[in-house]
């Protein structure tokens, strides 16, 4: 695997993400994306999805309860 294709699936599988929690019935925790949370699949957690989020990002979202409204003055 080329060196920044590896960094990307390290960056962004369901292991690093803000958006797992443990629990479940198998090893690889729940994903919280979902109303109804969903187990990880097996073939899932290594490699992510398309709504990965890093801590910082979750906790931003978090206390702004979705919403970020930003202005810029010129």
């Amino acid at each position: 695997m080329p060196q920044k294709d590896q960094k990307k699936s390290t960056q962004s599988n369901c292991w690093n993400c803000a958006l797992r929690k443990k629990g479940g019935v198998n090893a690889f925790g729940i994903c919280t994306w979902w109303e109804e949370h969903k187990e990880i699949p097996a073939d899932i957690v290594d490699k992510g999805c398309n709504f990965w989020r890093d801590e910082w990002a979750q906790k931003v979202i978090d206390k702004f309860d979705g919403e970020l409204i930003i202005t810029r003055r010129f």
